[in-house]
């Protein structure tokens, strides 16, 4: 099995609207060949976290009302994925007609950035909002930790990069700074997760590595999950130095390809996230 358990396929009308909110939001983007640049890695960012906590609060015991029974199928995996896509193609179309309009097409990038950081801080506060509840089940202790320590792993890592590879490091730029965040940030919370909270690892491969390292010497004083991280970082920062000539000569296929990659990372993070503060 090479998929995470808990996906499953939504009802025939759905996938209808998701395909036809794909296919239109794309070629649209695509007719209109708006600037795509390394900025734009960082402005989705938040975009990215978003879709990771609208899926943890589809796995969680919701009280009634946070989703709609009919809307419930649209936030699970892996439609969620493209949930979020449409979602976020159409604030861009948006911004788009709108800074065409008034003449700020170069503020686009800033607008969707601070437009999903606004959508952030209303699901963040949401986490907060089901945590206080009647139930208390608020915990955020270990999640805050999470991101903390990889905030200092980002900056470590890419310090020790910036060394070996300084143009590469600056060809990326903030591109290459959201990715190695990106995969810290979901290597610490699932090692956090592993060992310290029980938790049971979804996806087949990060299993795998994570059972492995379970079976070494090590486990007893340090635990399974460290080596996923160490997997996480190394596969991040190769990918930036990799990526470093391409992005250059390419800024568009580039970034896009750098905001994919940061996704696989910051989504599942923020699923984590939402689980390990709410369940």
């Amino acid at each position: 099995m090479v998929l995470p358990s808990g996906f499953v396929v939504p009802a025939l009308p759905y996938l209808v609207v998701l395909g036809l909110g794909l296919l239109l939001t794309t070629l649209l983007l695509l007719g209109l060949e708006p600037p795509v640049g390394k900025g734009h890695v960082l402005a989705l960012l938040p975009w990215m976290a978003v879709g990771g906590i609208a899926h943890g609060f589809y796995q969680i015991p919701n009280p009634p009302g946070l989703y709609p029974e009919w809307a419930g199928p649209l936030f699970g995996a892996p439609a969620v994925y493209l949930t979020t896509y449409v979602l976020v193609a159409t604030v861009w179309l948006l911004l788009i007609v709108l800074g065409t309009a008034t003449n700020s097409l170069d503020r686009v990038v800033t607008y969707l950035g601070a437009t999903g950081l606004g959508v952030l801080l209303v699901f963040l506060g949401v986490i907060i909002w089901q945590g206080m509840g009647p139930e208390l089940s608020f915990q955020p202790l270990w999640p805050t930790v999470a991101f903390l320590v990889a905030l200092v792993l980002t900056a470590t890592t890419y310090f020790l990069v910036s060394l070996k590879w300084t143009g590469e490091v600056a060809r990326t730029g903030v591109a290459g700074v959201a990715v190695v965040f990106a995969h810290a940030f979901d290597g610490v919370i699932t090692t956090v997760g592993k060992d310290v909270l029980g938790a049971h690892e979804r996806t087949p491969i990060p299993a795998t590595i994570m059972d492995f390292a379970g079976q070494l010497p090590t486990a007893e004083y340090i635990g399974s999950g460290w080596l996923f991280l160490v997997v996480k970082l190394l596969l991040a920062t190769a990918v930036v130095v990799a990526f470093a000539e391409y992005i250059e000569e390419r800024p568009a296929r580039g970034s896009l390809f750098l905001a994919l990659i940061t996704a696989v990372g910051i989504g599942p993070a923020m699923n984590n996230v939402v689980i390990y503060i709410l369940g």
